[in-house]
């Protein structure tokens, strides 16, 4: 899968957890897109992190979306294209 994927959780949610069950890299980012900076976390091949807080609350802007006490991010599957 290529692209930036957003998710969200809420029911008082405060952070995320990652497992990386590929083997491609991800990165997690701040916010619905992938384009608010730096990932806030990155998980290799097979790898976990527990408790990213990419952002809580609410996200707004024209057409934004609100998220009732949870968090919102996305990710992005980085693949070694040099393996194909």
């Amino acid at each position: 899968m290529e692209g930036c994927i957003p998710a969200a959780s809420g029911l008082g949610s405060t952070s995320f957890s990652i497992y990386n069950d590929s083997d491609a890299t991800v990165e997690v980012y701040r916010g619905f897109n992938c384009d608010n900076g730096a990932p806030v976390a990155t998980v290799g091949p097979y790898g976990a992190t527990y408790g990213v807080v990419p952002r809580t609350g609410q996200e707004g802007g024209q057409g934004g979306v609100f998220v009732d006490n949870g968090v919102v991010g996305s990710f992005r599957v980085i693949h070694d294209h040099g393996e194909w």
